[in-house]
């Protein structure tokens, strides 16, 4: 199914206008990141689902001042080529607002995907493919199936930044494109974020299997020109769904309550980085005496054997030792008997 962005964007504006005023309450806090850092992000390493063609890898994931940038390599020990994933530190995110600006790459088989997701139960996506550029396709997984939509654009998605969003209710989902809506769904149930954890993540991938989800991403094959595939992000956001009239103390309340839960955490992970420390010390200072005694039991061992080996070596004679003396003068005794032989 393919909605052209005009004419979602028409049928769809004044009912999230509705919807955003009259909706419930939901409390998080509100955050912005660059991405021209990971301070806060998880760089997935070492695995990827099995039905594509790449395992995530930590090389294929850049930083610079213009954002993030997520290639596809041949440096996987699992899979045919390696790909990249970030996923954002803070869980339990909520209701409210997801925004971030992409590039997707123009390679068949190349996925760009920007999605909040409780494994195993709930998925949001916004993916752009290489196969063909001037669709988005937004998607929801929910109870072990998918529901995608793709929407046709006017636009290039691999040349030049445009961004992505979409605002999740209680009652509904809607994807916007450069500010305009251009899905809006409420025929597929989420679970609430009060029952599921929900994370924020992007990543770029690719799909190398021909009977799985071929008719939207093509089958992958690395370029031979020396070009390597790309996907491009950054300006992640996200705003927690607006309170209404009144309900100022409430936000308060609940922003106190996400703050004392952050002060909590970081003086849990400072007081787990003092005791790693600690145990580092012990440890140094253990494998310091446990050096300096087998030092010490080498240097016994060595004295020991020095001593066994003089006390088993055949006795000289001294010339100073009674013993040695008389052997001394026996011999002298012994030359002159022989001398005055051989004279008389």
């Amino acid at each position: 199914m393919r909605t052209p962005l005009s004419i979602s964007a028409l049928v769809c504006s004044s009912t999230l206008v509705a919807l955003l005023v009259t909706s419930p309450i939901e409390a998080k806090r509100a955050f912005y990141e660059a991405l021209d850092n990971h301070n806060n992000f998880i760089v997935v390493h070492g695995w990827g689902p099995a039905r594509w063609g790449c395992s995530f890898t930590r090389t294929q994931v850049h930083r610079s001042s213009a954002g993030t940038k997520i290639t596809i390599g041949k440096d996987s020990p699992l899979k045919p080529y390696s790909c990249g994933e970030l996923i954002y530190r803070k869980d339990r995110l909520g209701y409210g607002h997801y925004t971030i600006d992409m590039i997707a790459s123009n390679i068949l088989g190349q996925v760009t995907s920007f999605f909040l997701i409780a494994n195993g139960d709930t998925e949001i996506d916004v993916e752009l493919t290489g196969l063909n550029n001037k669709v988005g396709w937004m998607n929801v997984w929910h109870d072990q199936k998918q529901n995608p939509v793709s929407i046709d654009l006017p636009f290039d998605t691999s040349k030049d930044w445009h961004t992505y969003s979409f605002e999740w209710r209680k009652d509904f989902i809607a994807w916007s494109v450069d500010g305009h809506v251009v899905l809006n769904r409420s025929d597929i149930a989420t679970t609430s974020p009060e029952i599921a954890n929900y994370k924020l993540a992007i990543n770029s991938w690719t799909q190398v299997q021909p009977e799985i989800n071929i008719e939207w991403a093509g089958k992958f094959t690395y370029p031979p020109n020396g070009k390597v595939p790309h996907a491009k992000f950054r300006n992640m956001r996200f705003q927690p769904k607006v309170y209404g009239p009144g309900q100022e103390e409430q936000q308060r309340l609940d922003e106190e309550e996400e703050d004392r839960k952050d002060e909590a955490e970081r003086l849990k992970k400072q007081l787990e980085e003092e005791q790693k420390e600690r145990d580092r010390q012990a440890a140094e200072e253990k494998a310091r005496r446990d050096k300096e005694e087998e030092e010490e039991e080498a240097r016994r061992r060595e004295q020991s054997q020095n001593e066994a080996h003089k006390s088993s070596a055949p006795e000289t004679l001294s010339p100073k030792s009674p013993v040695g003396v008389v052997a001394l003068g026996g011999s002298a005794l012994l030359g002159v008997a022989f001398a005055f032989t051989v004279l008389f």
